[in-house]
């Protein structure tokens, strides 16, 4: 029991610093839970955005990427392989090479294809397309 008590200790005392700061509501005590977590993200020590380490296995993820612009998906291809080299290595980009959080916001190159993508699957669904399974998009065809 005092275990559970020294790992819930911290964060509640994050729950009072960031809630109740004057001013800052929930939007400014989310921000700073999102900040924190991206801070304590490894993957920006190696140079990757948010939409680099999204799973590729879901439809929607690996058609957005199908989708993507040849030089947009040739720089995600470059920060995958340059991360992966740095992993080996067991080395870390230098400190001024690190993605900011602001820098993540503004370059989530993946969301607007993803919502595009949603919107597809929301009309075929009120259209009622019983034939149109998950699946089945085209990810194999070419541009």
């Amino acid at each position: 029991m005092s275990r559970i008590l020294k790992i819930l200790r911290p964060a509640a005392s994050l729950t009072k610093r960031y809630g109740s700061q004057k001013g800052g509501g929930q939007s400014n005590w989310q921000y700073r839970m999102r900040k924190l977590g991206f801070e304590l993200a490894i993957y920006k020590r190696y140079g990757l955005y948010t939409d680099d380490v999204l799973d590729y296995e879901p439809t929607v993820v690996h058609e957005a990427l199908r989708r993507l612009p040849k030089d947009v998906l040739d720089a995600r291809n470059f920060r995958l392989i340059r991360a992966l080299q740095l992993d080996v290595l067991k080395q870390y980009l230098p400190r001024e090479k690190w993605i900011t959080y602001e820098q993540d916001l503004e370059y989530r190159y993946l969301q607007p294809y993803i919502q595009e993508i949603n919107a597809e699957k929301t009309e075929i669904y009120e259209f009622g397309c019983p034939n149109y399974a998950e699946d089945d998009w085209p990810y194999h065809e070419l541009k």
